[in-house]
Parts: C-alpha cells; structure tokens; sequence
C-alpha cells in the first residue's frame, strides 16, 4: 500500500468541504484500489489529499490518485481546486537508515 498527496490548489480562500474526502473516495472504481482518503487544508488556497493505494507499484499508485483525483474534480467543479502535483510522500528518516 501507498500513501500518495495530491497537491490542490484554487483562486479563493477557504476550507476544503467537510465531505471532499469521502466524494473523492466514492469517485474510485473498486478496482482503483483506494482504501482510504483524507483531506487537509495547506494555506488559505491550497489543500492536499492523501490517498492510500494498494497498487503492484509506487507508479501505478501515484497514476491512479492521479486519476480518482481529477475524475472527482472534473464530477465537482464548484470545489475549484486544480492539481498542482501527485507523488508519494518520502519518510526521510527511513531513507537515513
């Protein structure tokens, strides 16, 4: 399993919707293989969704948030947000060891 953000961004200030989260989860297939989905508002204007993928790969994950991602956005375009980048998140304290 992966743990991928995918960074948003919109023109206006504001918090996320309290039901971004779960709209997003209930955009991806059952074959996505999206277990679970949060949503966390960075600044004013940005947010960031962390998706947790099961996928045979970290590319094949960062592709499919990519793609639940903006399927949901494309579904709810009153949310405003755009996708500024989709990647996995690095722990560098294991990357030290």
């Amino acid at each position: 399993m992966y743990l991928i953000h995918v960074r948003l961004c919109r023109p206006v200030d504001g918090e996320p919707a309290p039901e971004t989260a779960r709209e997003i989860l209930a955009t991806a297939a059952p074959d996505d293989g999206v277990e679970h989905v949060t949503v966390h508002r960075v600044s004013g204007r940005e947010a960031v969704v962390g998706l947790f993928v099961r996928a045979e790969s970290l590319a094949v994950a960062e592709e499919t948030a990519a793609a639940v991602c903006s399927r949901a956005l494309s579904l709810r375009p009153a949310w405003g947000y755009v996708t500024v980048s989709c990647g996995a998140v690095l722990v560098w304290p294991l990357l030290e060891l």
